[in-house]
């Protein structure tokens, strides 16, 4: 089964600098590879970070069945992804991806980890009552998304539900027509997953929970669970969004802000 995997070799190493840990990002809902490509494959690689992207199977440029692809099938696909490192990678999972990196976590080695408004390991129950309270609309256009495609949704809806105000209705459509539905099985599974198992022992990777007070889909609430649950670094980013690896606003504050910590942890 084909994977596509998005690479962007570090560059202006020279053999005296220290060679950073190879980085796998992993995507979240509606979208693959390319969420990653638009600004933070290149800004790592920029500073000496191997930065590679993995599409989920079904996604992107991945062979698969997507309809009903399961939480434990796109934790596989990490481990195949993985498979193509000569060393342990960061692994660092955006909001869906997050809750399949986590999943890795309980079986898997990683150098470490680092969680970007991620999914809690008891799912989407706070999300759906914090989307219900303060974004219905949000909600409706995701169903839409998921049933009729891109085509149907709102460019200044789906602005609302990944960027900050500063962000263009123009700027997101773009990205519109490379958003696609997703697994009806995860779509499920989310609500109420089985709860990974948090890594310990020596080999224990170190976690960072990455995210914003801002983010539409997820309260604070569920990024301190997530902290809590996997004794890790917490960083919550006041007026971040969900989508803080595309925000014009957010996506290089946010990308300094892993490097810092990839850098205090000597990865």
């Amino acid at each position: 089964m084909l994977q596509e995997v998005l690479r962007c070799p570090a560059k202006g190493q020279t053999k005296d600098q220290r060679q950073h840990a190879p980085l796998l990002f992993v995507h979240g809902s509606y979208c693959a590879a390319w969420i990653w490509a638009e600004k933070y494959l290149p800004y790592f690689a920029e500073r000496g970070f191997s930065a590679n992207a993995v599409s989920l199977r079904g996604h992107g440029g991945s062979e698969g069945l997507l309809s009903w692809a399961s939480l434990a099938d796109f934790v596989d696909d990490v481990v195949k992804a993985v498979a193509g490192f000569k060393t342990k990678p960061v692994i660092i999972g955006h909001s869906m991806g997050g809750l399949v990196v986590q999943h890795y976590l309980s079986k898997h080695p990683a150098a470490a980890a680092v969680l970007m408004s991620s999914v809690p390991p008891s799912g989407l129950g706070s999300s759906i009552m914090h989307m219900t309270m303060f974004s219905p609309d949000v909600m409706w256009q995701l169903g839409l998304l998921q049933s009729l495609g891109p085509e149907a949704v709102s460019a200044e809806i789906i602005r609302r539900a990944f960027f900050t105000s500063d962000a263009s209705v123009e700027e997101v459509r773009h990205l519109l027509p490379k958003l696609q539905s997703e697994s009806h099985r995860i779509s499920a599974e989310l609500l109420a997953p089985s709860q990974p198992s948090p890594p310990s022992g020596p080999d224990r990777p170190p976690v960072l929970v990455l995210g914003g007070d801002a983010d539409i889909f997820l309260p604070n609430s569920a990024f301190r669970e997530t902290a809590t649950f996997f004794g890790a670094d917490l960083e919550i980013l006041k007026g971040a969004p969900h989508g803080l690896m595309i925000d014009p606003l957010w996506w290089q504050p946010s990308a300094d802000t892993i490097i810092a910590w990839l850098e205090k942890k000597g990865l």
